[in-house]
C-alpha cells in the first residue's frame, strides 16, 4: 500500500465517553477515522447513531470536521452509545459500557458497499447476534485486506464470536492483556519469549501479522518471518484514553504511505504519545493534526 491508497472502510461503534463532569466524543473506529481523516486518509465509516441529541452532536461534529456521514444512520429507537467512564488508580480509566446501543444494529444506507480495499473495525460493536454482526459479515466479504483491533471488554465477548472476529485478518492489533487472554482463553502453550506468543497467536487464527501495544513498554510487531519492537515515545502524559485508537491510526497511515515497518511502529507511537499528552482520545482543533504531518513530513 502507498499514500494513493484507495478509499477504504472503517465499520464500528461511535458514542460518547460520559466522564460524569464532561463528556466527549469516543469509540475507537469513531477516533480511527477522525484521526485518518485529519491526516489526510479517506475512507467510508460506517455507524448508527440514535435520534437524540448525543447522535446529532456527532454527526455535526463529522461535518464540522469535513468528515462524510452518509454511512452513518439514525436509529429512532436505540439510543447513540454511551459508556461510563470512572477513574481507577491499577487500570486508569475503568469503562462501564451500557447495553442495547444504537451501533449494535448498524446497516449500510445506501446498499452494499461494491468492493473494499482496505478494511478496519473492532469487536465491540459485533457483540449482539443481530444486525451490526450481518452488516459486518457482508463488508469482510468483500474486504481485500483486514485491520482487526479487538478491545475485550467483559461480558461483552465470548470465545465463538472472537475467533470469528480475528480468524484470517491481515493484521490482528491487541495489547499486553488482551494477548495473555487469548492465549489463555484457547489454551494454547506456554511461549518463552513475546516473538513466539505473538507468532504463536498468528498462526492459530491464520493471521498475517500480530500489532502489540504495551503502554509505557513501547510496542511490537510480529508475522512469520519477521519481529521488531520499539520503545515508547516520551510524553507527559495527562491522560491515555484513546492512545491504542491513534497508535492504530498512526500505523495505518504510515503503512499507506510505503514505509517500512520500524519507521510505522515509531509514527504510531508518536501519534499515541501526543494524544497522551492532551486530555481526551481526540484533538479540538485541526492544529494538532497540522503539526504532527509537518514533522512527519519533514523526515521523509
Amino acid at each position: 500500500m502507498n499514500a494513493d491508497a484507495p478509499i477504504g472502510v472503517i465499520f464500528g461503534e461511535c458514542l460518547i465517553d460520559d466522564f460524569g463532569d464532561v463528556r466527549r466524543l469516543g469509540g475507537a473506529p469513531f477516533n480511527v477515522a477522525q484521526h485518518l481523516h485529519a491526516l489526510g486518509v479517506a475512507s467510508v465509516f460506517v455507524s448508527r447513531v440514535g435520534r437524540d441529541a448525543s447522535g446529532q452532536h456527532i454527526l455535526q461534529h463529522m461535518r464540522d470536521w469535513g468528515m462524510s456521514t452518509d454511512e452513518v444512520t439514525e436509529d429512532a429507537l436505540l439510543p447513540t452509545g454511551r459508556v461510563r467512564v470512572t477513574a481507577d488508580v491499577r487500570q486508569g480509566h475503568r469503562f462501564e459500557i451500557l447495553p442495547h446501543q444504537a451501533y449494535d444494529a448498524i446497516r449500510l444506507s445506501s446498499g452494499m458497499i461494491p468492493a473494499i480495499p482496505w478494511l478496519y473495525h473492532g469487536s465491540l460493536a459485533l457483540r449482539e447476534n443481530g444486525p451490526s454482526r450481518a452488516t459486518w459479515r457482508q463488508l469482510r466479504a468483500r474486504a481485500q485486506w483486514r485491520f482487526v483491533d479487538i478491545n475485550l471488554r467483559d461480558p461483552w465477548w465470548n470465545q465463538e464470536l472472537l475467533t470469528e472476529v480475528i480468524q484470517g485478518s491481515s493484521i490482528l492489533k491487541c495489547n499486553m492483556e488482551e494477548l495473555e487472554q487469548i492465549i489463555r482463553t484457547y489454551e494454547l502453550s506456554p511461549a518463552s519469549t513475546l516473538r513466539e506468543a505473538m507468532q504463536m497467536v498468528a498462526r492459530h487464527f491464520d493471521v498475517q501479522a500480530v500489532l502489540l501495544t504495551r503502554g509505557a513498554a513501547g510496542a511490537a510487531y510480529g508475522d512469520g518471518a519477521n519481529f521488531y519492537e520499539a520503545e515508547a515515545v516520551s510524553t507527559a502524559v495527562q491522560d491515555t484514553v484513546g492512545a491504542g485508537d491513534a497508535f492504530a491510526a498512526g500505523w495505518l497511515w504510515s503503512l499507506f504511505h510505503g514505509d517500512a515497518i520500524p519507521r510505522r511502529l515509531q509514527r504510531a507511537g508518536e501519534l499515541a504519545a501526543a494524544i497522551c499528552a492532551s486530555s481526551g482520545a481526540m484533538p479540538d482543533q485541526p492544529e494538532f493534526y497540522r503539526t504532527i504531518m509537518a514533522r512527519w513530513t519533514k523526515e521523509d
